[in-house]
């Protein structure tokens, strides 16, 4: 498959729902709240797919006003490149390479919105 795109990783100091890593993967989102595991040795985290961004909203940094959905502080932690190894409904398997993130990562459906995310090696 191997087809390029961006990703975006965004720290969202949300009011509602606390302090997580937003992943923008091609479009498609996820809301981390225990953060981008950084290392294969950090095992599964949680991650809770969101509605589609656009590339400008992905990018979005600064504050976002009481009463709007994601109220509060968020920063761009890392972007770049990404190669989509291999993609079903189910799953994704890509590569990112970003100054901070890079390196093969997994995202697996569990059920309802619920994914898993990991670092591969």
């Amino acid at each position: 498959m191997d087809e390029k795109g961006e990703f975006v990783i965004r720290l969202h100091h949300a009011k509602r729902a606390g302090t997580h890593h937003d992943l923008h993967l091609n479009g498609e989102s996820w809301a981390i709240p225990k953060l981008m595991p950084t290392a294969t040795s950090q095992g599964k985290r949680l991650a809770i797919k969101t509605a589609h961004h656009t590339s400008e909203q992905a990018r979005f940094e600064g504050t976002i006003p009481d009463g709007q959905y994601g109220a509060g502080e968020s920063e761009v932690v890392d972007e770049g490149e990404v190669i989509m190894i291999s993609a079903s409904p189910k799953h994704r398997f890509f590569q990112m390479h970003g100054s901070v993130y890079t390196g093969n990562c997994y995202l697996r459906h569990w059920k309802g919105d619920k994914w898993l995310c990991w670092r591969r090696p």
